[in-house]
């Protein structure tokens, strides 16, 4: 994210970002930032705004934890495993360029939180001390390195430079080293005791310093500047600003008043959300325990639960320049595990793990909260007055774990309520004037499961339930998971007659999906398969006999999503996206979408769903919401909606030109002015290509082009076709 006098914006890997679960940055003078990568995945990337990736070092470590970078020379600290060391770069003939990793101390150090060079040696704070060794020696040696400062023990954390020398801290106090005599330090005479986080020395020389939550400055006798965040770093502007960056925001503290400024970029309160949807209007909803997030189409805008105070608050009118957020007086319990828009336009929340009546009265909890986004003082909650609960003997406050909430084709409300224990209903079902009727097992001669996960509808307006295993649940009286069949006559809120059938039990069954031609998808903990049915009194017609995706680990949380083309997308909860076509074939390929082959932020997936109309996937991963390109959505009547970019397109490049709004199955020719034909370019089919066909740069015999214009020329499979021209600049 780039903080500019107010402003935000946001990188992400669309932009060119390598990852964008990040630990330090850095920056260079040659108008490069330098990006460090969280644990698991330790990158180094050397990035420009302007240029965008200019190079990615990956050498499989942990995480990087600090960047010190000269005018030739650059290191960064990394962790790798139980191991910690430093990586080394040289600037020559205008690039940087990977020299070496050191990885040997003569002392067991867990930590590395602070680097400085002078002259020839560098300084290396450690939990063990304050380290040293020469620059042009063989820092691969561990009799290289010493103890700075015998004298001095204890962990070193936070350092910094300032004018003449560094500054390192070290119990409780902070000491500083002159560029003139390296081997001695001096003492700051403080009038507080505190453990900075981070210290920063101002122009006039001046220490600031944060602890968890405080900020100090020698410039105000350390008084304490108070926050109500967790403070993380402290660092200063172009105007000598000072800038702290906390859990919510950067703290600007103007240099001269000493005035605090919050500035929250508008976000997301968080980017883990547990549940999404893309509404009719386009607009993306997320949801988390925290309440829900709303992507308008000016920035995002929140509704969250109250935390600290019995005060509701509702704006009436936002600023999208900074963060927003309306509290409202609902619990939203441990998880939202599921979000369906409704017929009326609300947003419907199925609430897992929430209790009706809790000890603070100002937060409301029910299974189901029915939102209007548009109004967030319009809530409606669901609560045990009308569907199930669990109790225990160690217990009785009514706890609620709602799975799947989904709507059938006459806008009927269907719920899959778990650990029902109380009333033993289960399933529960909602009509357009709001009456309500419950199913359970007391009436019929089949037990249905009491720990249900989720549920679709047949064509004949049957209900197919799935449950998982859950003793406690089903108290070793009712089916421990499983595939159950609901068939009514008359209307499901006043049924004149219902049947359950039971189709498989005592196993889990964590979702299921209706695709097309009456077949009914359903996910496992070993894979993906389905039924084939039809309306008759044995509804299975036929079981396939081959599990898609055995080897991938489907836990508690997995879903099946199908896409409007009827393809079934598969969720794991640590292995990513796995997806099979209609036609049972495998899309992309056998691997699907993880981490490491696709946009995906992390192979922790929560949730997903599309936008059939602009052909994207959203995905709701660990690391954020990650927006993903699809080839299955409505396909374009005309040419109207073509684009192409790069713009001129510059070769050679890694990136390929893009010609993107084709109608689906066209093909394309790059031709010279004059009409004669340098490339064929033919269309791999709907699932690869989509809407989209790409152009290396290269002509039929494999050799990039020269400068110049040229003709593009597209044509579909029904001789509709249109022309463009673009630039090519070969560098």
């Amino acid at each position: 994210m780039l903080y500019n006098n107010g402003n935000f914006e946001v990188y992400t890997t669309v932009d060119g970002l390598y990852k964008v679960d990040l630990s330090s940055i850095s920056k260079d003078n040659y108008k490069n930032i330098w990006i460090g990568g969280k644990s698991p995945n330790g990158f180094v990337q050397i990035y420009n705004i302007e240029k965008n990736n200019i190079n990615i070092f990956n050498y499989g470590l942990t995480e990087i934890t600090e960047f010190w970078i000269g005018e030739s020379i650059a290191f960064a600290a990394f962790i790798d495993g139980q191991d910690l060391g430093l990586i080394k770069w040289v600037y020559s003939e205008d690039e940087w360029s990977y020299r070496d990793i050191y990885r040997n101390f003569p002392f067991v150090i867990e930590s590395i939180n602070g680097l400085d060079i002078i002259d020839n040696t560098v300084f290396l704070a450690t939990d063990y001390g304050l380290l040293k060794a020469d620059v042009s020696g063989n820092l691969k040696d561990p009799n290289s390195w010493t103890l700075a400062f015998s004298d001095l023990s204890g962990a070193v954390g936070a350092m910094c430079r300032f004018n003449s020398g560094f500054a390192f801290v070290a119990n409780e106090n902070v000491y500083r080293v002159f560029y003139d005599n390296i081997n001695e330090y001096e003492e700051i005479d403080l009038p507080i005791v505190v453990n900075f986080n981070d210290i920063l020395y101002d122009d006039n020389n001046f220490i600031w310093g944060i602890d968890d939550r405080n900020i100090y400055s020698q410039k105000i006798d350390f008084e304490p500047i108070l926050t109500d965040n967790n403070l993380y770093t402290i660092s200063f502007d172009s105007e000598e600003n000072i800038i702290v960056g906390s859990e919510l925001g950067l703290i600007i503290i103007d240099n001269t008043t000493h005035k605090k400024t919050i500035y929250k970029p508008n976000a997301p309160v968080t980017g883990k959300f547990s549940s999404i949807i893309v509404l009719r209007d386009g607009r993306l909803v997320g949801a988390s325990s925290k309440g829900l997030s709303i992507q308008d189409f000016d920035g995002w805008r929140n509704i969250l639960e109250i935390k600290y105070e019995n005060t509701e608050v509702v704006k009436s009118s936002y600023n999208y320049n900074t963060f927003i957020a309306d509290t409202i007086q609902y619990d939203f319990g441990d998880a939202v595990s599921d979000l369906e828009e409704g017929p009326d336009g609300l947003v419907y929340c199925a609430i897992e793990g929430t209790f009706p009546v809790l000890n603070n009265p100002s937060r409301l909890g029910g299974g189901i909260l029915i939102i209007d986004v548009d109004n967030p003082e319009n809530v409606t909650a669901i609560d045990t007055s009308i569907l199930g609960y669990y109790t225990s003997g160690t217990s009785t406050n009514p706890y609620m774990v709602v799975k799947d909430i989904a709507f059938d084709n006459n806008g009927n409300l269907w719920a899959a309520n778990a650990f029902s224990t109380n009333k033993n209903l289960p399933i529960h079902v909602r009509n357009l004037n709001n009456e309500w009727k419950s199913y359970g097992s007391s009436e019929t001669s089949v037990k249905i499961s009491q720990s249900p996960s989720s549920i679709v509808f047949d064509n004949w307006s049957r209900v197919w339930m799935s449950a998982f295993k859950a003793e406690e649940a089903n108290m070793g009286v009712y089916p421990d998971g499983g595939i159950f069949l609901l068939n009514y006559d008359g209307t499901p809120v006043e049924p004149v007659s219902f049947t359950w059938e039971s189709i498989i039990v005592n196993t889990t069954v964590w979702s299921l999906g209706m695709g097309n031609n009456d077949r009914l998808y359903f996910l496992t903990p070993t894979g993906l398969n389905y039924y084939d049915i039809n309306a008759g009194s044995n509804p299975v017609i036929r079981e396939n006999l081959y599990t898609y995706f055995p080897n991938i680990s489907f836990g508690g949380g997995s879903k099946i999503k199908i896409d409007p083309l009827g393809n079934i997308w598969t969720i794991s909860p640590t292995q990513g996206i796995h997806v099979l076509l209609e036609n049972t074939t495998y899309w992309p390929d056998i691997n699907g979408l993880r981490a490491d082959n696709s946009p995906l932020l992390s192979d922790e997936i929560y949730d997903l769903d599309f936008d059939y109309q602009r052909k994207l996937a959203y995905i709701a991963t660990s690391k954020g919401v990650s927006i993903l390109r699809i080839p299955f959505g409505e396909s374009y009547t005309d040419y109207e909606n073509i684009k192409i970019f790069p713009s001129p397109f510059l070769i050679p490049s890694n990136q390929n030109m893009i010609v993107d709004g084709l109608m689906y199955n066209s093909s394309m020719k790059v031709m010279t002015l004059d009409g004669l034909v340098i490339r064929d370019i033919n269309s791999n089919g709907l699932n690869i290509d989509g809407d989209q066909l790409s152009w290396d740069g290269k002509n039929n015999r494999g050799e990039y082009v020269s400068s110049g214009v040229y003709l593009v020329s597209i044509t579909d499979n029904s001789g509709n076709n249109t022309f463009s021209k673009i630039t090519v600049i070969k560098k």
